[in-house]
């Protein structure tokens, strides 16, 4: 039995790519198709709703045919858990990488606006030989901040887009685990 993730989770359709290849990868790289667990019951599941079947009789059904592998509703709700954690340590190291892009692409650069206007002034000191270089560093400068701006917008966006991703297969596991609670 094949899991295919993006079908596990079709409210996460539409969404950013980038974020959701990450998450499903981490996601297939702690999945093991040997073990019966929280993917292969929801991908029971699927099938069940396709046979229009109410939620409670998808549960109880999907889980009756587990159970004979071995699955028990702790198993089950810990391997739903395990799947929190995996997204949880994407998170992280998602939020590390974006620190240090956000250091690389904007902190340095409003560095370097500090480094160019100090060279400004000594220039300035120098007058009309060197009028010509002030007025490239000043350009600079300026170019500088509109980069600023757009790596700013641009790191904001893939957050969002990622944490959207995040909070959409979070809440579907959860919602799950709350069925699996209630149903089981």
């Amino acid at each position: 039995m094949t899991v295919d993730l993006q079908d596990l989770f079709p409210s996460i359709k539409g969404m950013d790519e980038k974020s959701i290849y990450a998450l499903l990868r981490a996601l297939k790289n702690n999945f093991d198709p040997n073990i019966f667990d929280y993917f292969k019951f929801k991908q029971s599941l699927l099938a069940m709703s396709k046979l229009s079947m109410d939620s409670d009789t998808s549960y109880k059904s999907a889980f009756a045919t587990a159970s004979t592998m071995g699955l028990t509703k702790e198993k089950l709700v810990d391997s739903a858990r395990k799947y929190i954690s995996v997204l949880d340590n994407e998170r992280e190291s998602f939020a590390t990488a974006l620190l240090a892009r956000k250091k690389q692409k904007i902190d340095g650069r409003k560095e370097e606006v500090v480094g160019l206007e100090k060279k400004i002034e000594e220039y300035k000191t120098r007058i009309l030989e060197l009028q010509r270089e002030i007025e490239i560093f000043q350009e600079r400068i300026d170019t500088v901040d509109q980069d600023v701006d757009a790596a700013t917008i641009q790191i904001e966006g893939t957050k969002n887009n990622f944490l959207s991703v995040y909070n959409t297969l979070a809440k579907a596991i959860n919602d799950d685990i709350d069925s699996i609670t209630n149903y089981l």
